[in-house]
């Protein structure tokens, strides 16, 4: 149960240093172009780029800097 709990927080903690700064980004970027559409077209636009960037790219990335962290392989 202990581990159950343990790989759950590290898969919330690797989320969250994927997600962050990729969504940090995307946001910075789409700014200029999203700026006058309304709010659900905004989202949803957001969501057709962060989706597949984060389970592609960031999410793995942040789990090998993660590993690589606490010294795994």
């Amino acid at each position: 149960m202990k581990s159950q709990i343990k790989n759950k927080l590290r898969q919330i903690l690797i989320g969250y240093i994927g997600l962050f700064p990729t969504l940090l980004i995307v946001l910075s970027v789409l700014k200029p172009v999203t700026k006058d559409l309304s709010f659900p077209v905004v989202v949803l636009i957001e969501t057709i780029i962060l989706v597949p960037l984060t389970q592609m790219a960031s999410f793995p990335l942040a789990g090998w800097l993660f590993n690589r962290i606490r010294g795994e392989k």
